[in-house]
């Protein structure tokens, strides 16, 4: 039995806000209870873990980052097939939405250097993944410790100046790993801390490194076969003594001094707030209000920075299902939603230009954001003339290209992704293209597939 406007009408939050967008028949599927089947998701994690396959583990990843070029390009380019390949599986793909927001919240670009070119999706797999409704301090963590990250924000160089490399060296400290974590991945802007606080916590994670093949060859600091391209505590290279960050004095300890201070910042008020803001900005509205903000930073601080809590937090929020559908999607999502509208699969290796090129021109490939703070959630940062020019060309080549594949009619498609959601202004627009490719294209640029 069809939905009735109403019931459309919240299927279709479900799957814009929320996911990926619906695939042909999801609003029949959910619509007797698209908040349910949201928690549903939630409630079964391991559905966001990506087994199988010829993908490599931790340490394999880390020596394909220390070797050939070709064979880190070739693996890269693999991993986001599977990332792509993944987020066409599920009803709605909440879990995938919240892993895309998760990694952008730490975003890199694979382009600066060889060890994340190789690494990068394999932390998104194992530590981003697992983590997803686990605890922000695990994920954190897992994040700082990882070779993509150390070499991303150049820590990997950071050496205590008191320290005995130091003191021998005459080297010092970089402060650029410290710095974002405090400014982007926890307490955020404005979050309290001081250019005091980040040249203490700079000095706390003095050190913290990853194996280069050089060293290993070498056989310098510390470098081992074993350990190639993999996270390494260098003692002698941390700067001793107590530090003080954020008003909390942290003992000499090591390695456990960095690790007690991340954990703290992971629990922290602001770090509540500012991820709270964040996820509202990015699924709800580009304006947060207090009363959107606020449950969700008080589900992360009573459970303990618990995500799964807080996304359910964020599905339970009125605002969630009474704000309109206002925001554009990302070029990345609108892509994702494109495959999963139409059932077509992601290209092979060889064709996945098909997938890259839209993406290019958009300015919104996957891992490979140039600065730190991650791709814009903001629609003003999509929503331009010459933007909307690009994703008609796009929305076009997307059609021309898996013509072939695309075997319902448009706007037989359309019916089935939004039913009686979709207004009479479009399904006139599809219904009257003329022809396949121009019907797609309709579909593809409709206000109700753009928007989320």
């Amino acid at each position: 039995m069809a939905l009735d406007t109403a019931a459309a009408a919240r299927a279709k939050i479900a799957f814009q806000r929320f996911g990926f967008g619906a695939k042909p028949g999801g609003p029949d599927r959910i619509g007797a209870d698209p908040k349910g089947a949201l928690l549903a998701e939630l409630a079964n994690p391991a559905a966001a873990l990506l087994i199988g396959g010829k993908l490599p583990n931790y340490a394999q990843a880390a020596r394909i980052g220390q070797t050939v070029y070709d064979k880190a390009y070739t693996l890269f380019r693999a991993e986001r097939r599977a990332r792509v390949l993944q987020a066409t599986k599920p009803e709605i793909g909440f879990l995938e939405r919240l892993v895309t927001f998760w990694s952008n919240h730490f975003s890199m670009s694979v382009w600066k250097d060889q060890t994340i070119l190789a690494t990068y999706g394999q932390l998104e797999r194992d530590v981003i993944r697992r983590n997803v409704t686990g605890k922000f301090s695990d994920m954190l963590l897992g994040v700082m410790q990882h070779p993509a990250m150390i070499a991303y924000l150049d820590n990997a160089d950071s050496i205590g100046p008191r320290s005995p490399i130091g003191k021998s060296w005459g080297v010092g400290l970089n402060e650029n790993l410290a710095r974002e974590i405090l400014e982007l991945h926890t307490v955020g802007v404005g979050g309290g801390y001081t250019e005091d606080d980040v040249t203490e916590f700079a000095r706390v994670i003095t050190g913290w490194s990853y194996v280069r093949g050089w060293e290993v060859d070498g056989h310098w600091n510390g470098g081992t076969e074993k350990l190639r391209g993999q996270f390494l505590f260098r003692e002698d290279w941390h700067e001793p003594g107590a530090r003080t960050v954020m008003g909390k004095r942290y003992p000499a300890g090591g390695i456990a001094q960095g690790e007690a201070a991340l954990n703290d910042l992971a629990s922290h008020p602001r770090t509540a707030e500012h991820i709270a803001f964040k996820l509202v900005l990015h699924f709800v509205t580009d304006t947060p209000t207090k009363a959107m903000v606020t449950p969700l930073a008080r589900a992360f601080l009573d459970s303990d920075g618990d995500l799964g809590e807080v996304a359910r937090a964020l599905v339970e929020l009125p605002a969630a299902w009474s704000t309109p559908l206002a925001k554009i999607r990302t070029p990345y999502e609108l892509s994702i939603a494109q495959f999963r509208a139409t059932g077509v699969d992601y290209p092979k290796i060889g064709d996945d230009w098909v997938f890259g090129e839209p993406l290019y021109a958009l300015h919104n490939l996957p891992w490979e954001r140039g600065a730190p703070d991650g791709y814009p959630d903001e629609t003003a940062a999509w929503l331009d003339p010459d933007g909307m020019r690009v994703r008609l060309d796009t929305a076009q080549f997307f059609a021309d290209w898996f013509d072939r594949r695309l075997k319902r009619p448009p706007g037989e498609v359309a019916d089935a992704l939004f039913g009686a959601a979709l207004s009479g202004a479009s399904r006139k627009a599809i219904n009257g293209a003329g022809d396949v490719r121009g019907g797609y294209t309709a579909l593809f640029m409709s206000p109700e597939f753009q928007r989320r």
